[in-house]
């Protein structure tokens, strides 16, 4: 699994939510006290490689070759329960986390396409099927719009759209490999590839 934990607050209670081989986990960040969990056993080559999304008692899971779903995590008695909102069998990524802006869930899935789903129900609003893309690609919330860099090395601009994929503007920023997100910071944008670091600027 490579997916990184992220903390959630249910009913008062802390937790760090992640992934392992085969599940998704609550675990006390108190005592470390397992929670709940989810099943996510991995089919043939496939890995556990996102981090889980969370929004409030909400977390949306993703994987390869299993697609999307949201969970509420619930308080009962001494313990949580877990309440499957929806799921979305067809989209799913790879190597990479969605991004939850305004209602809408953005990524790239595991057939290498951008796409958006809306976060309450799970309902495809568009995938780019004009390009295939590899799947290890981060995807970053930089404001007014996000960024795409797979690791061919474009950084690809596309607005954050419920309506259709709108690419804006693409960007060379790598001639190797790139297996890491970028960085933000205000106009400056930090890229790391196998051999190097680099700045670029937003004029």
């Amino acid at each position: 699994a490579y997916g990184s934990p992220v903390l959630m607050t249910v009913d008062g209670v802390r937790q760090v939510v992640t992934v392992t081989e085969k599940r998704f986990v609550g675990l006390a960040l108190a005592d470390g006290k397992l929670l709940w969990q989810v099943p996510a056993p991995t089919q043939f080559r496939f890995f556990n490689s996102a981090t889980p999304v969370v929004d409030g008692e909400v977390v949306y899971l993703t994987g390869q070759g299993r697609g999307t779903k949201a969970v509420r995590i619930e308080k009962q008695g001494d313990g949580f329960t877990i309440k499957e909102l929806w799921s979305n069998e067809k989209l799913g990524t790879g190597y990479n986390t969605p991004v939850l802006k305004d209602g809408l869930l953005f990524g790239l899935s595991d057939r290498g396409s951008f796409f958006c789903l809306t976060a309450k129900d799970g309902q495809t609003c568009w995938v780019d099927s004009t390009t295939r893309r590899d799947n290890f690609c981060a995807v970053v919330d930089a404001g007014p719009v996000l960024f795409g860099l797979p690791s061919d090395g474009q950084l690809v601009v596309f607005a954050p759209s419920s309506k259709q994929y709108e690419e804006l503007a693409r960007y060379k920023v790598s001639e190797g490999p790139v297996y890491a997100h970028p960085v933000v910071s205000g106009k400056r944008i930090y890229t790391r590839d196998t051999n190097s670091l680099s700045l670029w600027t937003l004029e």
